[in-house]
């Protein structure tokens, strides 16, 4: 495992050339460094897969249906076919074509395969940071690069640096996530800091040079991705982002008043109900639907609204949206760009499976709640990870960042990551020994 975990870090330090690069040379460095991964993975340790396997089965369904769903776009079926292919029929005075889910199944194919990407990077990421240190080493290559990222952005803003990042529309752009996870990632090694600090040393011990290190560390990592996301002017991310923090903050103060999984998962969902009651009536207010939570110009939305008022229950196909955007935009008007990720995913998916992703990763969610509750003093990797996926969850909505490669493969290896170390590597008596931290 020493080999693969080697070019994952490889791979994570590529990560800010790769935001500046983009395009389809990023999707290949990512492909070809996870196929090589996995190929390591695959013929490494039987202990190391063994200890992954059980992490990786609960989730086995979310990992096909996916595969299963873009199989079915792909493949001829009259009965649930897009009716573009019966108009198309009809003007080119044919008799029939193969009427299939998807308006363009060599797109659907190729996004197919980028979502088997992103599924052997997590199942990688998983198998190689079982062991610890490998897991923390992970964290801080995490951190760096994406607060890098963040970087790379301000001093874009510079006369000096201007042209260094190719221009993108403010939903499409990804510095927005990046910096967002930055925020998060940092937040998780400050939470980890101050955990070893208590369980090493005495809480009245604050002089540790180590501990103001770490902490400095962090505090001017988070300092510069929030420096990043006011500077993108993303104020409702810059919210979502603190609530993410609050999620670590909330996983610190019940292990710390020892309460279990259970009562502590119920109080959660208790405060992100109200949260939700409060945010999410007024975005809809509008009468725009998922569009409500998007802040772009109403002439930018409009393709994107007529496209989810037309869209098929089963979608137009995975990798398709800019295809049919043509449709609704006027002549020789350059091709739209989704506004956010939940608008893509309903319009090429449909809106069913954007509701079942949205379930499935409520069930990432409470593994990673489940495991930072319970574990000991790592109880961070687990932390970090539950607060990504809702602050994911809720940027969807906001843009379309997370529809880059590069962010979709920094999210795979922090949610792989979290998973990985959400429980021990003993069980029984010996994992009874991995108590919560006092």
């Amino acid at each position: 495992m020493f080999i693969a975990s080697r070019l994952l870090i490889a791979l994570l330090a590529a990560t800010p050339i790769l935001a500046i690069t983009g395009g389809s040379f990023a999707q290949h460095v990512i492909s070809l460094a996870t196929a090589t991964m996995m190929a390591m993975v695959t013929r490494g340790s039987e202990t190391q897969i063994a200890s992954a396997a059980p992490l990786l089965k609960q989730f086995l369904l979310i990992f096909l249906l996916p595969v299963a769903w873009m199989t079915l776009q792909i493949f001829p079926m009259s009965s649930l076919a897009n009716p573009i292919w019966s108009a198309t029929s009809i003007a080119l005075n044919q008799p029939s074509l193969p009427g299939r889910i998807s308006v363009d199944p060599g797109a659907t194919l190729q996004s197919l395969f980028l979502y088997l990407v992103n599924v052997s990077l997590l199942v990688s990421t998983v198998v190689i940071t079982r062991d610890r240190r490998t897991a923390e080493t992970i964290l801080f290559v995490l951190s760096a690069v994406t607060t890098l990222i963040s970087v790379e952005f301000l001093l874009s803003q510079l006369d000096s640096f201007a042209g260094i990042i190719r221009q993108t529309g403010a939903a499409t752009n990804l510095f927005p996530a990046a910096a967002a996870l930055a925020i998060l990632i940092n937040g998780a090694l400050v939470a980890r800091a101050l955990e070893r600090h208590l369980h090493q040393q005495n809480i009245r011990n604050l002089a540790a040079p180590q501990l103001w290190v770490s902490v400095f560390c962090g505090l001017s990592g988070i300092t510069v991705a929030f420096a990043a996301l006011a500077a993108l002017g993303q104020h409702t991310l810059v919210a979502v982002t603190g609530c993410g923090l609050m999620v670590l903050v909330f996983i610190a103060a019940v292990r710390r008043l020892g309460f279990r999984f259970g009562p502590s998962a119920l109080l959660f969902l208790g405060l992100a109900a109200i949260a939700s009651a409060m945010v999410v009536p007024h975005s809809l207010a509008g009468g725009l639907g998922l569009l409500g939570f998007v802040s772009l110009p109403p002439e930018a939305l409009a393709p994107a609204k007529h496209l989810l008022s037309d869209a098929p229950t089963w979608g137009n196909g995975l990798g398709t949206f800019r295809l049919t955007s043509i449709a609704y935009q006027e002549f020789g008007a350059a091709l739209a760009d989704p506004p956010s990720t939940a608008v893509l995913m309903a319009v090429e998916a449909g809106r069913l499976a954007s509701a079942i992703l949205a379930a499935f990763a409520a069930q990432f969610f409470l593994v990673s709640f489940r495991g930072a509750v319970r574990r000991g003093r790592d109880s961070f990797f687990a932390a970090a990870t539950a607060a990504v996926v809702v602050v994911v969850l809720c940027e969807s909505f906001l843009d379309s960042s997370l529809s880059n490669p590069t962010i979709q493969a920094i999210v795979a290896v922090m949610v792989g990551v979290g998973l990985a170390q959400s429980v021990g590597r003993t069980s029984g008596a010996d994992g009874a020994a991995e108590c919560r931290a006092p």
